[in-house]
């Protein structure tokens, strides 16, 4: 504190900085109101998400009191603060120094009259929403067109006039009645749950009901705002319209009921069609329904003449596909008679190249069963050919068979067709048949694939045997036949050991792939000696 003398202020005289004198104030503050209980609405409301502090005014109809509340105190509320909501504050009287304005540090603050209610249905709002009783699963459907309606509200109330009114207006067909209750005041909340019980006992039990009453306070409301009621509609079977207040007007029933209406006569606009619009809509449909049976019938008229035109003789087609079913026959037996022609001229081929091979004396011994060989060979090919030619004969024989049960089933369909042309289309049938003639083809030609395969595995499997005792195979092998030319004789004299060739003499080796002359010049006899 700085102290000094002025002669302008008059002797001993004291100065004090305004730091200095907002802080006595501030200490005078808190000395003479350490703690005040005020009552005022709240404005200007300013919550810092950082710090989590509230900084707000109080304010009656002449005074405004500027007020923060610190997160360490706000943390406790147990209400959501808002513009408008009037309260009962515990607060500390202080001054903010850097500002010289005076402030109230509330330490604790709760509603006061009207907010007392908003906050009490707040709070049933979050449990019955924890409950899942707003969920849009359990609202129950209502129906388009009903046919009886119970109104629960008071008798004399506007809002029971303005559904009537309106219900009756909007779709006369309706039967209505009345389930009289009071809307408000200390009974009103068992009569409407009792109300409520009593329709779903009903024996002729409504489509619905219209729970409903007019704006109000939320005291006036206050049935409307309770546990018991919500757990009613909850519970209630027959599905619940809430028409209560004005549009700005919600209640806890608004949010259980299975449909909210915004006002009493808003109700019948939403539960009810309109009757004129019925009327209109019912001609249109009568004109659109004789418009569109006209247009059918033409259109299937057209589609009969076009059919009838369409409509080809079956026995066309069934001339054209036996004249296919020959060509494949021919086809078929020709290609047969190739392959059988084929072999026999193959196997003549395989017995005049064996024929010229003539090995010697040596070989008379594998010509003696290759000869044996060729008439198993004969007989074998003799046989399958003659197999061959009875399955050939045997499907062929099926196949006349099958045309002829084919022909005759075709003329019976035929007549059938004939008769009932007119509800039929032949064009399936033909196509049906069409399709097991061709299933029939080709199973026989696979049968007959199968059977020429079955004859070639035969054949290739005898001349691998006439190939595996051939003495071809054998000089093939490495092996070699020794002879001395002999005039005469394409092998000349076969020579079994080495006594029987001489030093000087000419011999000729035989090999797999041709002969090589060449000339004794030592004969060697090995000694064989018993292992004992």
């Amino acid at each position: 504190m700085s102290e000094y003398l002025s002669p302008n202020l008059g002797l001993n005289e004291r100065v004090l900085t305004v730091s200095q004198l907002n802080a006595q104030v501030k200490k005078l503050l808190s000395n003479n109101f350490p703690l005040v209980v005020v009552e005022g609405e709240i404005s200007g409301l300013h919550h810092h998400r950082a710090s989590g502090h509230y900084y707000f005014n109080l304010k009656d109809e002449r005074a405004l009191l500027r007020c923060v509340m610190f997160a360490r105190s706000a943390s406790k509320l147990p209400f959501q603060p808002e513009d408008g909501l009037k309260v009962l504050v515990r607060a500390e009287i202080s001054l903010y120094e850097r500002d010289g304005q005076y402030q109230a540090v509330i330490q604790h603050m709760e509603p006061h009259g009207e907010g007392e209610l908003r906050l009490a249905m707040e709070r049933l709002r979050a449990k019955l929403q924890g409950m899942g009783w707003f969920e849009d699963e359990l609202k129950k459907p209502l129906p388009t067109f009903p046919k009886r309606i119970v109104i629960v509200s008071s008798p004399k109330g506007a809002a029971t006039r303005d559904v009537y009114v309106n219900l009756w207006r909007r779709y006369p067909p309706v039967a209505l009645s009345l389930q009289p209750t009071a809307v408000q005041g200390q009974l009103a909340v068992s009569e409407i749950c009792r109300a409520i019980t009593k329709i779903n006992q009903l024996t002729e039990r409504p489509d619905f009901a219209i729970l409903t009453r007019g704006g109000g306070s939320l005291e006036d409301l206050a049935a409307f705002n309770s546990e018991e009621v919500a757990a009613a509609i909850h519970e209630s079977e027959i599905p619940i319209v809430s028409a209560v207040g004005h549009d700005v007007d919600f209640t806890i029933a608004d949010f259980v009921a299975d449909l909210r209406a915004p006002t009493p006569s808003t109700a019948a606009e939403l539960v009810t069609p309109d009757a004129k619009d019925l009327g209109i809509r019912f001609d249109e449909y009568a004109m659109r329904l004789e418009k569109d049976t006209r247009a059918m019938v033409t259109r299937h008229q057209t589609v009969v003449a076009h059919i009838t035109r369409r409509v080809r003789d079956p026995k066309r087609d069934l001339v054209n596909n036996r004249q296919r079913l020959n060509d494949r026959i021919k086809s078929f037996v020709r290609t047969q008679n190739q392959i059988i022609t084929q072999q026999e001229t193959g196997l003549a081929q395989l017995q005049r190249a064996l024929n010229q091979a003539k090995p010697g004396v040596r070989l008379q011994h594998y010509r003696t069963k290759l000869n044996g060989a060729q008439s198993q060979i004969s007989q074998f090919v003799s046989v399958q050919n003659r197999e061959n030619r009875a399955r050939f004969t045997l499907a062929l024989k099926r196949l006349f068979q099958l045309e002829a049960q084919i022909r005759e089933r075709t003329d019976t369909t035929f007549q059938n067709l004939r008769r009932t042309l007119i509800q039929a289309r032949p064009h399936t049938h033909i196509k049906h048949l069409q399709t097991q003639l061709e299933v029939t083809r080709s199973r026989l030609e696979v049968r007959a694939g199968e059977n020429i395969q079955s004859a070639k595995n035969n054949l290739s499997s005898i001349v691998k045997n006439i190939e595996a005792v051939s003495p071809l195979a054998v000089l093939s092998r490495g092996y070699a036949v020794v002879s001395k030319p002999k005039e005469g004789t394409a092998f000349g004299e076969i020579a079994k050991s080495v006594a029987d060739l001489h030093p000087n003499e000419n011999i000729e080796t035989h090999l797999s792939d041709g002969t090589v002359s060449s000339k004794i010049t030592q004969v060697v006899k090995k000694e064989h000696r018993d292992i004992k």
